[in-house]
Formats: structure tokens, C-alpha cells, sequence
């Protein structure tokens, strides 16, 4: 799940409660609300230790 930096749509405590429940995400630093525009290379760059 890619979050924006800052994030205001998902809460911490709820990225906390999607963690607990085994979805992973990261945040995107310095996007905002549209994450494919502000940060689209980041963005379909895949984590460390997915793949």
C-alpha cells in the first residue's frame, strides 16, 4: 500500500491496524495526494526483500 508523505487519508494508527492484519506498504517521501504524479518513479520501484 503506498502512502503519501505527508499521509492524511490513512491515520498511523490505522496503518498500524493494516499492519497487524499483514497488508505491507510503504510511504512515499514528499508526495502528496496523487502519488503516480508527484513520485511515479519511486513509486513503481519495488521494496527490498519483495520478489
Amino acid at each position: 500500500m503506498p502512502r503519501a508523505d505527508p499521509g492524511f487519508v490513512v491515520s498511523p494508527v490505522g496503518v498500524a491496524e493494516l499492519e497487524e492484519r499483514g497488508l505491507e506498504g510503504r510511504t512515499v517521501p514528499g508526495s502528496g495526494h496523487t502519488i503516480d504524479r508527484d513520485d511515479f518513479e519511486y513509486l513503481m520501484t519495488p521494496p527490498d526483500g519483495w520478489i
